[in-house]
């Protein structure tokens, strides 16, 4: 692989704005703020940015939106940031009012709140909020009576808003990123507080860090810098994380493949798809401990169709984004069900001390590069059926735009990976019947399960697609 593919292909693992930069079990009683006080007050009526009350009405779920206001603080190194993780702040300069939006979406019925609220770094690459930590465990979300938060903590989140309801938004400012590891501190204190409201009486709150991709670089930097001083989270959960961290001072990047400190404690489920791995291979490398499990999907792409038309449907009277046309058919494979059973696993992890299960990871030839069998398929990491028991090759970077050249499409596309269906012949050599195939399936399946990979209703949706199947004979 040249220099310049590879730049190519981590870049798009990065996501735009990360390619910018390259280019140039704590209490509420123990959470302090790292500025001056914060208030957090309702938004005004209507239809907030990016929502998705829609979705939610047949959920019982509803979406609130409020504004969260008050002082933040900028920070700079204090010392050497080794690859180690453990990192020291000092203050920089005064700190700056801001005001920025939250996003909540919890049950109606105070009953169904499980006391977990999942607060989600809103991801700004794109342009706009995109929820991508939403989007991939939203089914496991509303089953199972999580609440969940979506942060605008980033000055690129403000932009957005403002430009996409200049009226709505009109007060909102955060005037540099540099400032927004101290509001998602700040949010942590101001979310424990009113989540106490939004379950019955005896409901323990605890709060999950989430992040997707570039997100998931900020989180590096709180949890080994921030997270200790404030003891804000009670875990967290990383999605597609891309192998860096984003540096206090100046918004850039500064550590290439950070480790996780190991003095952390709380927990932190890291879920990682073969798109990420495959052009970030320390990835692979990172250890699991006491404190940290990593899983890596076989087959897996960074941004797939769910998540795309996730995103159209959030976006849509916002950004009004085309739907993106590719060379080749996307990534289809359902690796959100391994979301659901790891975000089920860490609220364990949290609530019982009890860790989830350790996954094995993706195979490498001697040079380095994910592993594939004789289809094309990757081999090792946590597999679905579909990798073992195959109906298609599922392939990484060999897709890209036919109607536009501009950033979304050509994102959308490259990043949601291939779909290729095997040959007729192929399937009949492999399978006899359509109940081989079935049977076949389950197996994988049901070993699945048993391990601890699958949620039961993970497990009955891979089946479902599975009877659908119909194969040539």
């Amino acid at each position: 692989m040249t220099p310049l593919l590879r730049g190519l292909l981590l870049c798009v693992a990065l996501a735009h704005t990360a390619c910018t930069a390259l280019a140039q079990a704590p209490t509420a009683s123990k959470v302090e703020a790292t500025a001056t006080a914060h208030t957090l007050l309702p938004s005004a009526a209507g239809r907030p940015v990016t929502g998705r009350q829609a979705q939610l009405a047949t959920a019982g779920y509803l979406e609130e939106e409020f504004r969260l206001r008050g002082q933040s603080q900028a920070y700079a190194t204090d010392g050497d940031w080794n690859d180690d993780g453990h990192w020291k702040l000092k203050k920089r300069g005064e700190p700056q009012a801001y005001e920025t939006r939250v996003l909540v979406r919890r049950p109606k019925d105070p009953a169904r709140f499980n006391g977990i609220v999942l607060v989600e770094w809103l991801n700004t690459s794109l342009g706009f909020d995109v929820d991508g930590g939403w989007m991939v465990t939203r089914d496991e979300i509303e089953r199972e009576g999580y609440a969940w938060v979506g942060v605008s903590a980033e000055a690129a989140s403000v932009k957005s808003l403002k430009k996409a309801n200049p009226e709505r938004y009109a007060q909102a400012v955060v005037s540099d990123s540099d400032y927004s590891f101290d509001i998602y501190d700040h949010a942590a204190v101001a979310i424990r507080q009113a989540a106490g409201q939004w379950g019955s009486a005896n409901t323990q709150v605890k709060l999950v860090g989430m992040g997707y991709s570039k997100s998931a670089s900020f989180l590096f930097t709180f949890i080994n810098a921030f997270q200790p001083r404030s003891n804000a989270y009670d875990g967290f959960y990383m999605r597609g994380a891309t192998p860096a961290a984003i540096q206090v001072n100046g918004w850039h990047i500064n550590i290439v493949m950070p480790k996780v400190r190991t003095d952390s404690k709380v927990p932190l489920m890291q879920v990682q798809t073969e798109m990420e791995v495959a052009v970030s291979w320390p990835l692979s490398k990172t250890p699991d401990s006491d404190k940290l499990r990593y899983w890596e999907v076989a087959g897996g792409t960074h941004f797939d169709l769910h998540m795309r038309d996730e995103s159209l449907i959030a976006s849509q009277a916002d950004a009004q984004l085309t739907t993106p046309k590719c060379f080749n058919p996307s990534s289809t494979l359902p690796t959100q069900v391994f979301d659901h059973a790891a975000l089920h696993a860490l609220r364990h992890w949290i609530t019982t001390g009890t860790p989830p299960p350790k996954a094995p990871r993706l195979q490498r030839t001697s040079l380095g590069f994910v592993k594939d069998d004789d289809l094309g398929n990757a081999m090792g990491g946590l597999r679905l059926p579909e990798l073992d028991v195959p109906t298609a090759s599922y392939g990484m970077f060999n897709n890209g735009p036919t109607n536009s050249l501009g950033f979304w499409v050509g994102f959308a596309c490259i990043a949601g990976g291939t779909a290729k269906p095997l040959d007729a012949e192929v399937l009949r050599s492999r399978y006899p019947s359509d109940a081989a195939y079935l049977q076949a399936y389950k197996q994988h399946a049901d070993k699945l399960l048993s391990d601890g990979f699958l949620r039961p209703s993970g497990h009955a949706l891979l089946l479902e697609k599975a009877r659908s199947v119909k194969l040539p004979h």
